[in-house]
């Protein structure tokens, strides 16, 4: 182990002296310079150490080499500004210079932020625009980061790349509009659309956003990256697909799961409309004719008893219920029909095979599916949130990285996105510190 003297200037006079008084001076110390100037003697001791234990050439492998210069290089962290110092060598072999210490930093070339405070930076611009995000820092950190430095490392950084190559429980899918730069058309008109799955156990599982891409596209994409060969049957990456109902991403997005459930919320909350202003039908009726509807839809399922023959005779019970259920939305289907409400009775027909599919997993295998997309739907509040109330006029290809970046923090308790920044800060390395004691010098 290397043991670090820290040693501090003082003076002090024990005449005047009180602990308030010390307090204040220590809190002034390492509120000024403490802790960065900490971490610019521990880099000079690592230094010491790489140079000491024969550091090789970038260029030529060579461990022959002196001393050519020394630099300042001053890095933003969430720390503060850290100065560092940097001994420059010269390869006695391939006479060309580097820097030893640039083998260990997780830096990219000539950065002058650490990435830690990187990922401090992208998770407050997640959260509010990019001017309020630089008063914040400048705030919290006390020194200044403008706005559009902020906005030249959400462009550039790779942390909103995901891996689509991954098996879920669920498949859920929505999207929402946002206003874009005009295009060749004339149009600020764009879409986010989103695909994220989950588990039983509550993990959250990010696949994607996309505003460049049509719904079909999307499905044609997650597909290629699950298929290893086309010469092997295709399986699929989610046993359930939960959506609103819209059609083409009913189609594009089917064929990644084993079976589809149509989101009952969204099944009476359309209806209503749909009687008014395509069927022409009266607010009171209409409402009466959702919450009819809204009846005949829900189901409470037990939970899974241990006793085998209990739940024989829960299962029997719930697919005579079904039948029943079945039954009663063919009759609310020709009462439709009978009153005239031709859009509705359209409506409801064609979404009635979808309607009971988690109940039919329940009977099959003992474990539902979700009823409603309440899940993504709470996602995509924040992303509206962030794309429509705090930012606007996006290029298609921002609004779909800011969308990746909400969407990643808000998954799994931001397991994927901590995973991601452990990954690219070398976390897994060794480094352990601790306070041993303090040397006096007379």
């Amino acid at each position: 182990m290397n043991r670090l003297s820290l040693h501090i200037g003082s003076e002090i006079s024990l005449k005047d002296f009180s602990f308030s008084q010390l307090i204040i001076a220590v809190k002034t110390l390492f509120d000024t310079e403490g802790i960065p100037g900490l971490v610019k003697v521990l880099v000079i001791l690592i230094e010491k150490m790489l140079l000491s234990s024969g550091v090789e050439c970038p260029h030529c492998k060579c461990k022959k080499h002196h001393q050519h210069s020394k630099a300042d290089r001053r890095l933003k962290t969430s720390i503060g500004e850290v100065s560092l110092i940097l001994s420059r060598v010269l390869c006695g072999e391939c006479k060309r210079t580097f820097v030893p210490f640039n083998q260990l930093l997780d830096l990219d070339p000539y950065s002058r932020k650490s990435r830690e405070f990187e990922k401090v930076s992208l998770e407050t611009v997640t959260n509010q625009s990019f001017r309020r995000s630089a008063r914040n820092l400048h705030d919290t950190m006390g020194f200044g980061t403008s706005h559009t430095t902020l906005h030249r490392w959400f462009t550039k950084t790779d942390a909103t790349n995901i891996n689509v190559n991954k098996k879920v429980d669920f498949l859920v899918a929505d999207g929402t509009g946002f206003k874009k730069d005009y295009d060749k058309k004339d149009s600020n008109r764009g879409e986010v659309r989103i695909v994220i799955g989950y588990n039983e156990s509550g993990e959250v599982i990010p696949f994607g956003a996309w505003t460049r891409a049509s719904w079909k596209d999307i499905g044609r994409f997650l597909k290629a990256k699950n298929h290893p060969s086309d010469k092997i049957k295709f399986k699929p990456i989610a046993r359930t697909l939960v959506t609103d109902g819209e059609e083409e991403l009913v189609n594009a997005l089917k064929k990644l799961a084993g079976n589809h459930q149509r989101c009952l919320f969204h099944m009476t909350h359309e209806l209503t409309p749909l009687l008014r202003y395509q069927d022409i039908v009266g607010k009171d009726e209409a409402i009466k004719m959702s919450d009819q509807l809204n009846e005949l839809l829900y189901l409470d399922l037990p939970e899974a008893d241990a006793d085998p023959l209990k739940s024989m005779e829960d299962k029997l019970k719930i697919e005579i219920k079904l039948i029943e259920m079945k039954k009663a939305i063919d009759d609310f289907i020709n009462e439709l029909k009978m009153l005239g409400y031709k859009k509705a009775k359209t409506f409801v027909e064609n979404a009635k095979a979808q309607l009971f599919t988690y109940i039919d997993n329940w009977i099959k295998t003992g474990i539902s599916n979700p009823k409603v997309t309440s899940l993504v739907e709470r996602i995509m509040r924040e992303i509206k949130r962030r794309i429509k109330k705090i930012g606007f006029k996006w290029s298609e290809k921002g609004a779909e990285k800011m969308t990746r970046l909400v969407l990643l923090q808000l998954s799994s308790t931001k397991q994927f996105w901590d995973n991601h920044w452990a990954s690219k800060m070398g976390m897994e390395a060794n480094i352990k510190l601790s306070f041993l004691g303090v040397t006096v010098d007379a």
